[in-house]
């Protein structure tokens, strides 16, 4: 069975780009966005090595590459781009390995719950 890959690469763009003759202005962190783009692939490409922040081994389980947040493990990883991706992750996941997906599920359920628990 071939490996499936969640692929994440991000862009820096300028959060005012009328601003950007001002010197150091790139330099500030609040001065610029993260634009992000996932893929779902069956195979990586060179290109998605050399340019991808975060790289998933979906089948596995596992972290590929991970040069944008070093300390977030595979599951924290999975759980974040859930969120903004559960159509095709669920799409993908339900065939690879249903019984880890329900598990994480389960785990992001009980974190909502303690989250709702917590802010009331």
């Amino acid at each position: 069975m071939k490996n499936i890959y969640l692929v994440a690469q991000y862009v820096t763009r300028p959060r005012d780009p009328r601003k950007t003759h001002i010197a150091g202005y790139m330099k500030d962190p609040n001065n610029y966005q993260y634009d992000e783009r996932v893929q779902i692939s069956t195979r990586l490409r060179n290109q998605d090595i050399y340019t991808a922040k975060i790289i998933l081994n979906l089948s596995d389980k596992k972290v590929e590459k991970n040069s944008f947040n070093e300390t977030k493990d595979f599951n924290e990883l999975f759980k974040y781009f859930f969120k903004g991706y559960h159509k095709y992750i669920t799409e993908v996941m339900v065939n690879l390995d249903a019984e880890y997906f329900n598990q994480m599920l389960d785990e992001m359920q009980t974190e909502l719950k303690d989250e709702k628990i917590q802010t009331e």
